[in-house]
């Protein structure tokens, strides 16, 4: 629980940067309004923020709730990965899987775009997994159908839309799912994604926060949909 939290603090300084192409290391961790260095007391996970009254303690600027956010779920997570798997190589691969879904998640929704390195790392770490099981036929499999399947719904969408509904960020999000969760678990996670996702835009729109034309990031909820996948299946 405590790495999972050490973990998600240090997601929320690569979730600023690397859009940005900074160095996650360098300079430390700082106000992003007034750039004074934080010290030990303002980086306690989860806490902090409470404790800060969701403000930097220098100049008073508010403090994304994200952060907070991304640091718990990291730690939910790794917990419920650790009680579907245990302790082994398996859950290791979860943990680091779980750290670019939590990633591609919260930078799709700050900043409406992917980072093509990290599906390429998901990629290749379930390509590498499925060596080592024996199962590469299955993620091959899973990253053909990955790709075709939410081509295919790209492209319907946009016949029925008129606009381009889906982003090439998506379909190669699918594929890293497909390579690592193989047929079943992608689709059930796509479908799951269609459904939460239509759900909460239609929310928006009711509730007047979101207009017809406007885009919601579509990867949370094929995140969503890989972390439940893989906890029920």
């Amino acid at each position: 629980m405590i790495f999972g939290l050490v973990t998600g603090s240090f997601l929320n300084v690569c979730i600023s940067r690397i859009p940005e192409e900074k160095s996650v290391v360098f300079p430390p961790s700082h106000c992003p309004k007034c750039k004074a260095k934080l010290k030990a007391p303002d980086l306690i996970p989860v806490l902090s923020y409470f404790m800060l009254r969701g403000r930097c303690r220098y100049c008073k600027e508010k403090i994304s709730i994200r952060y907070p956010i991304v640091e718990a779920l990291t730690a939910l997570l790794f917990l419920a990965f650790y009680f579907k798997a245990g302790f082994s190589m398996h859950y290791a691969v979860l943990v680091l899987f779980s750290v670019l879904l939590m990633l591609i998640s919260f930078i799709d929704i700050e900043h409406m775009m992917i980072p093509d390195f990290l599906m390429l790392i998901g990629i290749g770490l379930g390509i590498a997994y499925s060596i080592f099981t024996g199962n590469l036929t299955e993620s091959l499999i899973g990253i053909c159908f990955g790709f075709l399947f939410m081509f295919i719904l790209g492209l319907s969408a946009k016949l029925v839309m008129k606009k381009e509904a889906l982003g090439d960020g998506d379909i190669k999000f699918m594929v890293m799912l497909g390579a690592n969760m193989g047929i079943e678990r992608t689709l059930l996670s796509v479908l799951g994604a269609s459904i939460t996702g239509a759900t909460v835009g239609i929310l928006l729109i009711l509730f007047e926060k979101l207009k017809k034309e406007d885009y919601i990031p579509f990867a949370p909820f094929l995140a969503l949909g890989a972390v439940v996948s893989i906890l029920i299946w």
